[in-house]
């Protein structure tokens, strides 16, 4: 957990009221769904050093090849290390799905931005029904006042995030599950992720939110928030949180943080909307993906990050702490994932 390791405390040292229930045997197996994923590998890697002994990882291992082992595999062997079940676990295979949730009491589900959701994951939640899962954590996007509901009616991504919100909200009257959805703004490190060649190789940070500020979120906050929910499950079930970065942070300024950060100069492309998005095209990705990511710039650009309202208290409330600044994320290098780094 990464602000447990930075500080080298105990989780109820830092953790107000968890206690007693930091090793709830109630919680069980969990099964988490994406370990190859940002989200995903920092939950299984801080759930594992925070002392809960049955964790099981599904992981995809056919993912880019970086040496001689796939980047699944390399996470594979961190998680395995650790002590952690690590099942193969592939979001297009049915028959995954019960093998990976068999035995399981709580379900981390952080879906992976993917075109065919609308059958992914009903399939996946009527295995856990079947299965008896009794609890269900899932990643979604911000969820909270007139913001959040632009962005739902905006952005495809988002839509697909709450429509399967709605769904898993209704699980409880049909099964035993009991749910706690965790919604976050902007994750910090999803610009990294889909311009890491781009900045590695030809030193460009490309936006189109035309110097507006954005609310980011760490993964870092989004992972100990979870780790909290998981580990006190009765306190959190059948609730929802919002969580937001402390304050909007414009593009510009990342660039900067950037530049400090690699000590290399990276030239900041700011684009229209009709030229980021033949930009994004020409990264070779699919349709519905280069869609996704102009509407994500298309409401940055409008301003509605920027708004009071689209900020909250949750990461405060349910870890005792401020959320990470960009520049915090940046060097709290503790639960990076292995395998090819950032510039």
């Amino acid at each position: 957990m990464s602000f447990l390791k930075k500080t080298g405390k105990a989780m109820a040292d830092v953790i107000p009221g968890l206690g007693k229930f930091t090793f709830d045997p109630e919680i069980g197996t969990v099964f988490i769904t994406s370990g190859t994923g940002v989200i995903g590998y920092r939950v299984a890697l801080s759930l594992l050093e925070a002392g809960h002994k049955s964790v099981r990882v599904g992981i995809w291992k056919g993912d880019r090849l970086e040496g001689e082992k796939s980047f699944g595999q390399q996470v594979a062997d961190v998680l395995e290390a650790k002590g952690a079940e690590v099942v193969d676990f592939d979001w297009a295979c049915e028959e995954d799905y019960n093998n990976a949730v068999r035995g399981v009491k709580t379900v981390f589900c952080s879906l992976p931005h993917m075109e065919n959701w609308s059958d992914v994951f009903p399939a996946f939640l009527r295995s856990c029904k079947k299965h008896k899962v009794e609890h269900f954590v899932k990643i979604s996007f911000l969820r909270t006042g007139k913001v959040a509901e632009r962005y739902r009616e905006e952005v495809p991504f988002v839509r697909f995030h709450g429509t399967c919100d709605d769904i898993l909200e209704q699980a409880k009257f049909d099964s035993r599950i009991s749910y706690t959805i965790i919604a976050a703004s902007h994750l910090m490190s999803t610009p990294l992720v889909y311009q890491a060649k781009d900045l590695r190789e030809k030193g460009r940070w490309v936006t189109a939110s035309y110097g507006m500020g954005i609310n980011y979120v760490s993964p870092n906050d989004v992972c100990d928030c979870a780790l909290v929910v998981l580990l006190d499950r009765k306190k959190h079930r059948n609730k929802v949180y919002n969580l937001t970065g402390g304050c909007p942070i414009k593009d510009s300024d990342i660039c900067k943080l950037l530049m400090v950060h690699y000590g290399k100069p990276i030239d900041h492309v700011q684009l229209g909307y009709h030229h980021f998005k033949k930009e994004v095209k020409g990264r070779g990705l699919p349709d519905w993906l280069v869609k996704d990511m102009a509407e994500f710039e298309r409401m940055k650009a409008s301003g509605v990050d920027e708004y009071v309202s689209s900020y909250t208290k949750d990461v405060e409330e349910l870890t005792g702490r401020k959320p990470e600044t960009f520049k915090d994320y940046l060097t709290n290098k503790s639960c990076m994932r292995p395998g090819l780094t950032f510039p």
